[in-house]
């Protein structure tokens, strides 16, 4: 299960693990299932005159039935202090574990990947990123989280509400979780100013969105922007060919032009260097080819690396900056930045 965040205000976050959209078809291929058996159960039964059978088949039908319908919750509320972990099926409660503030001495962010292998060989698989918070507590929890954002959003309100410390998990060290805390050994990291980290103006740095150097990280989108206009010049080629009349020539040069320049839009867009600038007590966050975000350095916490995504932290979010570049740049970046938070 993971849980993600369905209701926030002031001082309350509900979570429920409620499952993606496959979990949903599933869910309901299972409740379908389950009713079907629990209607055969009971139909022969009304025939036959039998309890045994009849009731071993209904009750199969419940395993099916029953658990598609478990909710999973977790409410932290700010203005008693606790944190409350239900389970309940039709809205009845079976379950509930409570962690108060005063039981509550750590919380602990980690992340990981999986799938990597599998993604690797076939590129309609996808690697998994896996986002989990512990509560070191009494009880103790490990609960997993469906987002990096969620996660960092529970731990900022409980941190900001409860008297406990935060800490995250980086290459299997852990860390505190304040801008000093997530360097290296407490120590400053020098700004490489290699292909994928470097200083590009004043109180400016331009980060590489992937590992590896200028042709490394242009030959994927430039090969696939290639493929995409091959792929609209030959099915011209081939309409012209055949005599294709159905669509007007004019309006499938307007839809191959569409085509070409939407895929190679979506996949250089991801592929463009984010750039980091100081301005007047800001920090401009550049991740896309149009547009910036901008956070006063007073919200920012730092950089750090988890599940090989490099993120920027802020007490309103986190952004994306670079994925599989090596954690050395993320404390090399956080190091730049710190010298601009203790101002």
């Amino acid at each position: 299960m993971s849980y993600k965040i369905c209701k926030q205000t002031d001082d309350r976050i509900v979570l429920q693990d409620t499952g993606g959209f496959i979990d949903f078809i599933f869910g309901n291929v299972l409740a379908a299932l389950g009713s079907g058996l629990i209607y055969l159960g009971w139909f022969g039964y009304q025939d036959t005159g039998e309890l045994l059978m009849p009731l071993i088949i209904a009750l199969v039908g419940c395993c099916f039935f029953f658990p598609v319908f478990k909710v999973n919750r977790l409410v932290i509320d700010a203005v008693n202090k606790e944190v409350v972990k239900t389970k309940s099926w039709f809205g009845i409660t079976t379950n509930k574990e409570v962690i108060t503030n005063r039981s509550l001495s750590l919380l602990e962010m980690s992340g990981f990947t999986s799938g990597e292998v599998e993604a690797f060989f076939d590129s309609n698989e996808r690697a998994q990123y896996h986002y989990s918070l512990k509560f070191y507590s009494y009880p103790e929890w490990n609960l997993s989280m469906r987002s990096f954002s969620s996660m960092l959003d529970v731990a900022l309100f409980i941190g900001r509400y409860f008297d406990t410390d935060l800490a995250m998990v980086v290459q299997h060290k852990r860390h505190k979780f304040t801008a000093k805390g997530l360097l290296k050994n407490h120590q400053i990291t020098p700004l490489p100013n290699d292909s994928t980290v470097k200083e590009v103006g004043f109180q400016e740095i331009r980060v590489a969105s992937t590992r590896g150097g200028i042709i490394r990280q242009w030959a994927v989108p430039v090969s696939l922007s290639m493929w995409a206009i091959m792929t609209s010049g030959f099915l011209l080629y081939l309409s012209a060919l055949e005599g294709f009349t159905y669509i007007p020539v004019a309006l499938q040069y307007l839809l191959a032009f569409n085509f070409s320049f939407g895929i190679s839009f979506l996949i250089i867009k991801n592929y463009v260097p984010n750039h980091l600038k100081i301005d007047h007590g800001n920090l401009i966050v550049k991740t896309s080819l149009f547009g910036a975000r901008k956070y006063p350095l007073s919200e920012v916490i730092g950089v750090v690396n988890v599940a090989k995504i490099t993120y920027l932290i802020t007490r309103k979010g986190s952004e994306r900056l670079a994925y599989k570049i090596p954690t050395k740049y993320s404390y090399a970046i956080h190091s730049w930045l710190l010298s601009f938070l203790n101002k």
